[in-house]
């Protein structure tokens, strides 16, 4: 195997996703240009005083429905709850991506669920219905708040052979509250927040995989017996590029108690009620880096002329171990498609504060630790990413 192969883009997806930036380049990058994700004026009916900005997100569980799809025509006996959880993933790539700008209670969601409903039966679109609302009930015991205004459950048969899940979420905040990553500079300190092991807010021990890389982790870790299934994976593919790997969905994941299915399935972790604990401690925090798509490297894309240097990350959980060792993927790609066992990153300007938001973090059992700091990057307007990992350099 040819370990700097990029064997994501292989299988027809991109973690960098040049084109799609260079595609949106012109448009408008809203009221606050450098932070997470976009912000808007609020509409001129509210006056032009408005103290409040608005933040509208749209994301979704990607493939991952594919995998409790498996389950379920494998005969998992619990396969509803893995349809339940698809919810979860669904509600925390949106949410989560807001509360990295300041946004973390008081949101409003609408969810889009797209079936084939000759094998999407109308029981496992209850259960992701109702897995909405068991999230968002656990999430109003912290103290955060969700409204559902709706959604459209749409038979598309024609265009989605098994289901896809995605939901538009919007809120509002302050406008001096707004956490703005283009105030990231160099010598801050960069806490990194871990993705796996049990919080006080899941029910078992979660794998850290949450919402990204699920199409490479799939076809690297499932076997070809899985390509029975024609409806789980794209047709347009050599049939040697998709489930090539080792594992069955009930083999256990060396290291837990999971199976590889349940770790493939772990419901993506929020941060959400730790960055709300954080904010109302009214810390300097410069930038909060959702450790999504691009994974570990996904602090490149802001502030300015920034290195970022990662020196002492959290430890890599067994079923990222897993995914790589099954084709020999180099580290690199693997750091640039995965969180890795890191979900998020705050960045503040003092160990002092960054110990505070640590303690926070514990308070919900997830584990943080200083991974390390910024300092300024060779050059002046390109952003750098250095991740030092089991005597290994690698350079973004």
């Amino acid at each position: 195997m040819q370990k700097n192969r990029d064997l994501y883009q292989e299988l027809g997806v991109s973690s960098t996703k040049e084109g799609v930036h260079e595609a949106i380049k012109n448009l408008s990058k809203g009221v606050f240009p450098g932070a997470f994700c976009k912000i808007l004026s609020v509409p001129n009916i509210f006056g032009e005083d408005c103290p409040y900005v608005q933040v509208m997100h749209s994301d979704g569980a990607g493939t991952k429905s594919n995998v409790a799809y498996l389950m379920k025509m494998e005969g998992y006996a619990d396969y509803l709850k893995l349809f339940s959880n698809l919810a979860q993933d669904v509600t925390v790539m949106n949410i989560d991506d807001m509360a990295a700008v300041g946004v973390c209670d008081n949101i409003y969601l609408s969810n889009h669920i797209g079936r084939n409903a000759n094998r999407i039966s109308d029981v496992d679109i209850a259960a992701i219905i109702n897995g909405y609302t068991e999230f968002i009930n656990l999430m109003k015991q912290y103290d955060i708040n969700i409204t559902e205004t709706g959604g459209e459950t749409a038979d598309v048969g024609s265009y989605v052979t098994t289901v896809g899940l995605d939901a538009v979420t919007t809120g509002y905040v302050l406008k001096d509250k707004v956490i703005d990553c283009s105030n990231i500079k160099p010598k801050c300190v960069i806490v990194g927040l871990s993705s796996y092991g049990k919080c006080i807010y899941e029910d078992k021990y979660n794998s850290g995989i949450r919402s990204n890389g699920l199409t490479l982790a799939i076809n690297c870790m499932l076997s070809p017996k899985y390509r029975a299934y024609k409806e789980a994976w794209d047709s347009s593919l050599d049939e040697k590029k998709v489930f090539r790997g080792p594992y069955e969905l009930d083999d256990i994941l060396v290291g837990t108690e999971l199976t590889i299915g349940e770790a493939l399935l772990s419901p993506t972790r929020t941060y959400t009620p730790i960055v709300k604990d954080i904010i109302y401690n009214n810390m300097s925090i410069l930038g909060i880096i959702h450790c999504s798509g691009g994974g570990a490297t996904k602090s490149i894309k802001f502030g300015k002329g920034i290195r970022y240097v990662k020196e002492d990350i959290i430890d890599i959980p067994p079923l990222f171990d897993a995914i790589r060792q099954t084709e020999d993927i180099n580290l690199r790609n693997m750091f640039q498609t995965f969180n890795m066992g890191t979900g998020m990153e705050i960045i503040t300007r003092t160990e002092e504060e960054a110990k505070t938001i640590i303690k926070i973090a514990e308070k919900y059992n997830v584990y943080a630790k200083i991974i390390g700091y910024t300092e300024k990057s060779t050059f002046d307007d390109v952003n750098e990413v250095v991740i030092k990992t089991r005597g290994k350099t690698l350079h973004y």
